[in-house]
C-alpha cells in the first residue's frame, strides 16, 4: 500500500535522486510480479520512466541545479552518462515498460557492445511482440554478414525467452532461402517449445496457437528440409504437435538416413513419454541400429514409455545373441535406477520376464551393479532376494547343493554376484 505522505516526501526529491535511491532494487537479478507492478506505477508517477527514456534515447542525465556545478560536471562525464544510460535501459526492461521498446531497438545500433547486450536483454524481458520482430530481423542481418552485432548467441538466447504467441512471427525465417537462418530459427522454436513443455506437463501445440501455415511448414517443410540438423530439431517440436499427420511424419524421421535425425527423434519421443503404437514398433527396431548412440536412445525411449515397452526391451535382451547390445541395455538399466525396481519386485516374488531379467543380469552382465543396488535395500528385501536367487546361483555354478555348508553357500554366492560377504550372510 502506497502512503500519500511518503509519496509527497519523494516528490520533494529530484528524479535523479530518486533514481539513485531505488537503484539497489533494480540491481537484483529478478523482481517478483507484485514488485514489478508496484514499481512500474511508482516510477511512472515520480517521473522516473520519463527520465530513463530520455537517458536511453540520448544519454542525458538531467542533473538538477541543486547539485551545483561540480556535480553537474561529474554527471556530464562520458563514462557516467554511459553507465546511467545502461542502467536506464536495464530498468525499463525489468519493469517491462513496453512503450519504450523503440528506444531499446535503436540502442542495438550503438557502437558500445555492452549497451547492445543490455538492450537485447531488456527487449527480451519486456516481451513486446514488436521487440521480437526487431530481434528476428537483426538475426537475419548478423547471419548474412550485414551486421556484426549484437552477438548471435545473445540474440538467440533473447528470442527463446519470448512467449509462444510470438512463434507465428518466425514463419518468414523458417522459410528463408538461407540454411543458417532456417537452422537458427528452428533452434529458437525448439527452445521455446521445450521450455513450455517443462512448465506445462500436458503441453501440446495446436493450430490455434501456431496458425495453419506454421503447422503445414512443420509437417511438410522442416521435417523434410535438406539439412539434417534442421530435420533433427524439428522432431523436438513435432512430438508436441496435436495433428493427425504427426505420427506418420515422425515415422519417416525415425527412418531418416542420417543417424543424428534418428537419434534426436528417439530422444524426443523418450522425453515425451508417450508414443503411438506404430512408433513403438519403430523404436524397438532401433535396438539393432548400427550407431551406438541411436541404440542407446532407443533403450532410453522404451524404458521411459511404460511397462509394456520395458517388457519388450527385456524380451529382446533375453533373446538377443548380440553381446554389445545386451551390455548397453544392462548399463542403461543400472544408470536409470530401474534395477532397484526389478530387484524389489523379484524379492516380492514377481515372476515372468522381469524375474528372468534379474537372474540374467545378476549372473552374467551386471553383478557389480547389483551389489550397489543391494546395499541400498532394506535388510528384509535383501534377505528375500538372496533366498530366492541362491538356488539359481548355485545351479549355475554347477555345485551340488548337498555338498555345501552354510558358509560355503555364502562364499559361492559372493563369488557369483561379486558383492561383499556381509551381504551374502
Amino acid at each position: 500500500m502506497r502512503s500519500p505522505a511518503a509519496l509527497e516526501a519523494l516528490r520533494e526529491l529530484s528524479a535523479a535522486d530518486i533514481d539513485l535511491l531505488l537503484d539497489p532494487l533494480f540491481a537484483r537479478r529478478k523482481l517478483t510480479e507484485r514488485q514489478r507492478v508496484f514499481l512500474q506505477a511508482l516510477c511512472s508517477e515520480l517521473g522516473l520512466i520519463a527520465l530513463w527514456q530520455k537517458r536511453a534515447a540520448n544519454g542525458l542525465t538531467l542533473a538538477t541545479r541543486s547539485y551545483g556545478r561540480r556535480a553537474r560536471d561529474f554527471y556530464d562525464r562520458p563514462a557516467v552518462r554511459y553507465l546511467l544510460r545502461a542502467k536506464s535501459i536495464r530498468n525499463l526492461g525489468m519493469l517491462r515498460h513496453r512503450p519504450s521498446w523503440p528506444l531499446l531497438a535503436n540502442t542495438l545500433d550503438d557502437r558500445r557492445r555492452d549497451l547492445q547486450l543490455v538492450a537485447v536483454q531488456s527487449l527480451a524481458a519486456m516481451g513486446a511482440p514488436e521487440g521480437f520482430d526487431v530481434l528476428r530481423e537483426r538475426l537475419h542481418a548478423v547471419v548474412q554478414g550485414e551486421s556484426s552485432s549484437p552477438p548471435l548467441q545473445s540474440l538467440l538466447a533473447a528470442m527463446t525467452s519470448f512467449d509462444l504467441r510470438c512463434v507465428p512471427a518466425l514463419l518468414p525465417s523458417l522459410c528463408h532461402w538461407n540454411r543458417q537462418i532456417r537452422l537458427h530459427t528452428t533452434e529458437v522454436l525448439r527452445m521455446m517449445v521445450c521450455r513450455e513443455a517443462v512448465r506445462q506437463p500436458s503441453f501440446s501445440l495446436t493450430e490455434e496457437l501456431l496458425t495453419a501455415p506454421m503447422v503445414d511448414l512443420l509437417l511438410t517443410g522442416l521435417a523434410v528440409d535438406i539439412s539434417a540438423e534442421i530435420r533433427s530439431r524439428a522432431a523436438d517440436v513435432l512430438v508436441y504437435l496435436a495433428d493427425p499427420r504427426t505420427p506418420l511424419v515422425l515415422h519417416k524421421l525415425l527412418l531418416d538416413p542420417q543417424w543424428i535425425v534418428r537419434l534426436r527423434t528417439l530422444r524426443a519421443l523418450a522425453h515425451l513419454r508417450q508414443a503411438a503404437e506404430p512408433l513403438n514398433l519403430d523404436i524397438r527396431n532401433f535396438l539393432r541400429d548400427a550407431h551406438w548412440q541411436v541404440r542407446e536412445a532407443a533403450i532410453q525411449a522404451l524404458i521411459s514409455l511404460g511397462q509394456e515397452e520395458r517388457r519388450e526391451l527385456y524380451e529382446f535382451y533375453l533373446s538377443s545373441p548380440d553381446r554389445t547390445v545386451r551390455e548397453q541395455i544392462a548399463e542403461m538399466i543400472l544408470r536409470t535406477g530401474l534395477m532397484s525396481a526389478l530387484v524389489e519386485d523379484y524379492s516380492a516374488g514377481v515372476g515372468g520376464v522381469n524375474a528372468l531379467m534379474v537372474e540374467e543380469l545378476a549372473s552374467h552382465v551386471a553383478p557389480a551393479g547389483l551389489s550397489g543396488v543391494l546395499r541400498n535395500l532394506d535388510l528384509e528385501i535383501r534377505q528375500k532376494f538372496l533366498e530366492r536367487f541362491l538356488p539359481i546361483a548355485q545351479s549355475r555354478m554347477r555345485v551340488p547343493e548337498e555338498r555345501l555348508t552354510a558358509l560355503e553357500r555364502a562364499h559361492y554366492l559372493q563369488q557369483a554376484l561379486k558383492f561383499p560377504s556381509h551381504l551374502a550372510a
